[in-house]
């Protein structure tokens, strides 16, 4: 009769055992199955950022290169304008250098 006891003993906490370790297996599977979709969420969520920061990026560039256009095109005619006001200084001079000479002979 002890015997027929222990076993029955046994079976009742070896089930629970069981139970127990198809429990832990459940959870520990679960966590993992978690981690792996926070995971992913978090790299598709980066990856989006990526993209939002590359695109404004872009955007940035686009403005500094019309910018720089737009400078590089008043420097040209800056710089034309002061070629014409040399010039003309520069007939002004030789006028003036005339008109002295006439005065001097």
């Amino acid at each position: 009769m002890d015997r027929c006891a222990l076993e029955f003993i046994a079976r009742r906490w070896w089930r629970r055992t069981e139970v127990w370790a198809i429990a832990v297996v459940l959870v520990g599977g679960g966590l993992v199955l978690g981690y792996q979709a926070a995971y992913w969420s978090l790299a598709e969520k980066q990856s989006n950022q990526v993209q939002d920061i590359r695109k404004a990026y872009d955007a940035a560039m686009t403005e500094r290169d019309r910018l720089l256009e737009e400078l590089t095109r008043k420097t040209g005619t800056a710089a034309d304008k002061a070629t014409k006001a040399a010039t003309t200084a520069a007939q002004a001079t030789d006028k003036a250098d005339e008109a002295l000479n006439r005065v001097t002979q």
